[in-house]
């Protein structure tokens, strides 16, 4: 029986190990030259964390690589009594449907690291770790010209629907939390194209 674990590195070092050949094929393949791309989302700014994702762009295709932090704001907890702050980094490819502004469709693996800790002060922390898969989709308004391939700044609506396939629960005392299976994550992010 092959552990779930396992499974999730093999999943990463596959990915790992294809995004540079897939950037390098396209790339031959085309006179179009690399874009580069880094981007930030505000909202996690506004919750108590922070966002930054360095990206590249080639041949009707985007892919990035990010880190991030959030505290969940209450509306967005399973359990109202808990306190929940997470962290972690992505890696994103989207394809552009041919230029690289307007809509865009990809796939996005995440790893997250949870900190929860009841909000009365009471109990101990915990520590939950996840690999998220999902699907995502979303505009990309560019405020460069078209002759300049787009150069400078952006604004990026999207949304995205994650799957985690090892949901954990915690008890503390009389609470209990359980993380959601199917999570969707609507965002903005704001850009800068080299």
């Amino acid at each position: 029986m092959i552990k779930s674990n396992s499974i999730y590195f093999l999943l990463i070092a596959f990915m790992m190990g294809i995004a540079p050949m897939c950037i390098y094929n396209a790339y031959t393949q085309t006179a179009e030259r690399l874009q580069f791309e880094v981007e930030s989302d505000p909202l996690a700014f506004v919750f108590n964390g922070y966002s930054l994702h360095a990206a590249i762009t080639y041949s009707g295709f985007r892919t990035s690589l990010g880190v991030f932090a959030i505290e969940t704001p209450d509306f967005l907890l399973q359990n109202e009594a808990y306190s929940v702050y997470t962290s972690g980094y992505d890696v994103k490819t989207d394809y552009l449907f041919g230029e690289s502004r307007g809509f865009f469709a990809g796939i996005q693996l995440t790893y997250t690291a949870d900190i929860l800790e009841l909000k009365d002060g009471e109990g101990d922390t915990d520590r939950l770790r996840n690999l998220n898969i999902g699907i995502r989709a979303g505009y990309r308004f560019m405020f460069g010209k078209k002759e300049n391939n787009y150069k400078g700044f952006y604004i990026s609506p999207w949304v995205a629907l994650l799957y985690n396939p090892s949901t954990k629960t915690v008890s503390q005392g009389a609470e209990e939390y359980k993380q959601a299976s199917w999570v969707p994550f609507p965002t903005i992010h704001l850009g800068w194209r080299f």
